[in-house]
């Protein structure tokens, strides 16, 4: 026959567990503010709520009840500050002391009455429980959840438990006097409450081990002198925006940046100087890029941007702010320097590797140009007459940019007039169904081009004229298919118009047009 376990040894069992748990919560804390210390000690007011109930029959009722209930409110309120005190938040010091107190009060009242009682003292944990549980998940979190979640799964068994005392008060009064007596449902609560204090600490435990490993892994991937992400960070932020950009056609930029001459600070100064121009300079970045812009060094004194949803333009405009405040800006001990860099937007078909070559080809251009200086990799940029003169806002067609085919160039520079018209629509205020008619004319006019394209090379018969083809077809379903998920909104325009004018047309001429040039300067 099922006997059922004997109270007292179920107390005892939760009393030395919570007193275990709150002793390795201390020695784990260690004066450190995570909240394990504040957390400990409300496992010690649930220790002793257990030690009250275990003692019934030596100490009166009335102290029994009353110390009880205010002792697992204040547990609860201890809980609510280890939280506030881990997440680094101001606390709610209404939220912490506020229930407690009012508890307090209410008791004076309902001494005698103890359906009340427990009904009053419930109903204060449940709102104690509602404000652990916003605020654990109202927070933001740069670190897995899963101790967030196991928290949070404690607190429904208190929750569960909370409510089936203020529905037995309401509907079953009677069956309260039985709350100490060794039946089966007064053994699953007290299980109950043992495992809920079970999965909260050590879920508690585990949220402070998952930030604590996240800020390892952090501190791993940064550089110990600037604070910039290092090469390990940046090259998984370059992959996971490829993969947005393959995706969704969301466009993403890099920039290079080398500050010039830069052993002669070293070689004129010292190292501690060098070092605190690199910090400088770091400073002045973080706050030329933009907040979701990714800041990491590269290496020595070269340091590299991702700009996220970014084409050339938009790119471009950011290097420049950057490179005129690195020049107006007096570096620690009174040096000055100036900065050269290479901007570079993402192709569809690049790898990586391919992606930073193109950026690192544009920040050799401007070294070799003069320095302090941006150039940008692919179809040169400038600005219109009205333009900001930070931002490059129209393609300039260059005689270098000849495929050596008179017809095929008359065509390329009459596109290049209808792609600086895209790039003025990016800027205006025009509606969807403006741009999309835009697009679709523009690409009407390169379907002509391509034909006829594909045409004179096939005369000319140039080697590679069949995969130059397929390169077309692939080009312009790739901007039919991004066409047809902005009119969905489900892309921005800017995932339309990059595309469009950068990777089919501009990158295009400077990359596969060039290749049959041969053919027809034979």
């Amino acid at each position: 026959m099922f006997s059922h376990p004997d109270l007292p040894t179920i107390f005892a069992t939760i009393i030395v567990s919570c007193l275990a748990l709150a002793a390795t919560l201390a020695w784990g804390s260690r004066g450190a503010r995570d909240g394990l210390a504040i957390w400990a000690l409300g496992l010690v007011m649930q220790a002793s709520v257990f030690a009250l109930l275990d003692a019934r029959g030596v100490i009166a009722d009335a102290i029994l009840a009353a110390g009880g209930n205010l002792l697992l409110a204040v547990a609860m309120a201890l809980f609510l500050a280890a939280i506030h005190q881990f997440q680094q938040t101001p606390q709610n010091r209404a939220g912490v002391f506020l229930p407690p107190l009012l508890l307090g009060f209410g008791l004076l009242f309902t001494v005698g009455e103890l359906h009340a009682r427990i009904t009053l003292a419930n109903l204060v944990y449940l709102v104690q429980i509602a404000l652990i549980g916003l605020r654990l998940l109202r927070f933001r979190y740069d670190f897995p959840t899963r101790g967030r979640n196991l928290i949070l799964a404690g607190m429904v068994l208190y929750v569960v438990g909370a409510t089936s005392r203020i529905w037995t008060a309401a509907f079953r009064p009677e069956a309260l006097h039985e709350f100490l007596h060794p039946t089966a449902p007064q053994s699953v609560a007290f299980f109950s409450v043992f495992a809920a204090i079970v999965l909260t600490s050590n879920g508690f435990v585990m949220m402070t081990k998952e930030r604590s490993d996240a800020r390892l892994r952090d501190f791993a991937r940064r550089d110990s002198l600037t604070g910039c992400w290092n090469r390990v960070r940046i090259e998984e932020v370059a992959e996971r925006e490829r993969a947005r950009l393959r995706r969704y056609g969301h466009p993403v930029a890099a920039i290079l940046v080398d500050l010039d001459h830069f052993k002669e600070v070293n070689d004129r100064f010292g190292h501690a100087v060098g070092d605190a121009v690199l910090k400088d300079f770091a400073k002045i970045a973080r706050i030329s890029i933009r907040d979701t812009d990714i800041l990491g060094r590269w290496g020595g004194e070269e340091f590299i941007a991702i700009l996220p949803m970014s084409g050339l333009a938009d790119a471009a405009a950011i290097a420049e702010r950057l490179r005129t405040r690195v020049r107006a800006h007096a570096f620690a001990g009174g040096v000055r320097i100036t900065a050269s860099i290479g901007v570079a937007a993402c192709l569809t078909s690049d790898t990586w590797a391919e992606w930073l070559q193109r950026a690192d080809t544009a920040l050799y251009r401007a070294k070799a140009e003069g320095r302090d200086a941006v150039r940008i990799e692919g179809v040169e940029l400038g600005s219109g007459p009205t333009a900001d003169a930070v931002r490059p806002t129209r393609l300039i067609w260059r005689n270098g940019y000849a495929s050596g085919s008179p017809e095929i160039d008359a065509q390329h520079r009459a596109l290049f007039a209808n792609a600086n018209a895209l790039i003025a629509l990016a800027d205006s205020a025009a509606n969807k169904d403006e741009i999309i008619a835009e697009v679709r004319a523009f690409l009407a006019r390169e379907v002509a081009h391509f034909a006829d394209e594909e045409r004179l090379i096939a005369t000319a018969d140039y080697g590679n004229a069949h995969d130059h083809a397929q390169l077309h077809r692939d080009l312009l379903a790739r901007a039919e298919d991004l066409l047809a998920r902005y009119a969905n909104d489900e892309i921005a325009a800017s995932g339309v118009l990059d595309f469009v004018v950068h990777e089919l047309f501009a990158d295009h001429i400077l990359t596969e047009d060039t290749r049959f040039r041969a053919v027809f300067e034979a």
